[in-house]
């Protein structure tokens, strides 16, 4: 997807500048709209319908996870990337839970933000490494039994699939299955595995090596 337009929500005038200044370095922005507050950043979704926004949802006293509770009820063709300061592993999975689409922390590079907007506006997810890292740690240092659950090799590929973003139409058009095929083997790995959300199985996938953070 090229010409891609986006809205950037945040109150931090240096960040906003500094965003500006890689996002057009190259090509493939359309147009970069500012929401210094959660009053513009609605009506600039309202009016202009952006393809992305891009929010840094720490910033108590201008964004919060509400407004992107808010954004996914009522702009649900937006898709939302988030730059966050925060490294707490239970935020950033109530984040994730949330249904965005990407999540880097301010210590992120220029390459891996380019790459986030651009995997992202192909209906890809994408997690930075640090992210990935720092949620793995804590899901392994809080369980004791570190045993893999045995997956069939059907499961195993529709896992690896999954954890890399892919979506039930796209992994069966893939495995040339139906799309209930797939959400049928879905339902069974999570109840195998004991987890309750996408986040949790890319957890899983690192963890045992399917895919790599």
């Amino acid at each position: 997807m090229s010409n891609i337009n986006i809205v950037h929500a945040t109150s931090d005038t240096l960040v906003r500048i500094g965003l500006k200044s890689i996002l057009f370095k190259g090509g493939g922005i359309n147009t970069l709209y500012n929401a210094e507050n959660n009053q513009v950043l609605f009506e600039t979704l309202s009016n202009k319908k952006p393809d992305l926004l891009i929010m840094n949802c720490d910033q108590s006293n201008s964004f919060s996870i509400n407004d992107i509770k808010q954004v996914k009820q009522l702009h649900a063709n937006t898709k939302i990337l988030i730059i966050s300061t925060d490294k707490n592993p239970t935020y950033i999975l109530s984040i994730l839970e949330l249904g965005v689409h990407g999540y880097l922390t301010r210590e992120c590079d220029e390459g891996e933000l380019i790459n986030a907007i651009f995997a992202i506006a192909n209906n890809e997810k994408f997690y930075c490494n640090k992210i990935i890292n720092i949620i793995l740690e804590k899901k392994l240092n809080s369980n004791d039994d570190c045993d893999p659950t045995s997956l069939s090799q059907r499961e195993t590929e529709i896992t690896t699939l999954i954890a890399k973003g892919m979506t039930s139409k796209e992994i069966a058009t893939k495995l040339f299955l139906s799309p209930h095929t797939i959400n049928t083997h879905r339902k069974n790995i999570m109840k195998k595995l004991g987890v309750k959300s996408a986040s949790e199985l890319v957890l899983y996938a690192v963890n045992v090596g399917l895919i790599y953070p």
